[in-house]
């Protein structure tokens, strides 16, 4: 009994990951995968996650999709729940592996998808700071679990705390 148990979840297992790419073909447009397709070895599987990967149309709107992605994060208040969005995050929600999806904004932009979120993170923060929100609240609205996390990394970011920025911009 356990040995079926064991060889059932095998299988159910390569079935999800069918699904998975199934699910990733149609989120790119790309064909997907016939219905009657039930069990893949994982070498297949990878290969045809990077063919789909190399598609024309998902490579050449990565970086919008991922922009799309940090404007909705913050326009449906996950980060209020969740706080700020991460990399793992991003990748998970444009169907790619954390590293994987690494690779290619590096490729692309020759800078990390981190610095890319905090950059979006820290042009929002100046956006409140300049309509006059509170760094407390500006802090809070962006997902910071402590306004100290958020000075230090606006300090960082721009070479000045956000109290010297909002006094430098009135």
């Amino acid at each position: 009994m356990f040995i079926f148990f064991c060889n059932f979840a095998h299988e159910m297992e390569k079935i999800l990951k069918v699904h998975r790419v199934n699910d990733y073909a149609r989120y790119i447009g790309a064909p997907i995968l016939h219905p009657l397709v039930s069990i893949i070895h994982y070498d297949e599987l990878e290969h045809c996650r990077h063919s789909l990967n190399n598609y024309d149309v998902y490579s050449s709107d990565l970086l919008t999709r991922f922009e799309n992605l940090l404007k909705r994060y913050y326009d449906e208040g996950l980060q209020l729940t969740h706080g700020l969005p991460t990399v793992k995050y991003c990748a998970q929600e444009l169907f790619l592996s954390t590293n994987y999806f690494g690779d290619l904004i590096r490729q692309m932009t020759d800078d990390t998808a981190g610095n890319i979120i905090r950059r979006f993170v820290m042009s929002q923060a100046q956006k409140l700071l300049i309509s006059g929100t509170s760094i407390t609240s500006t802090a809070d609205q962006l997902g910071f679990e402590y306004p100290q996390h958020f000075t230090r990394m606006f300090k960082k970011h721009f070479g000045e705390s956000p109290s010297q920025y909002v006094k430098r911009k009135r």
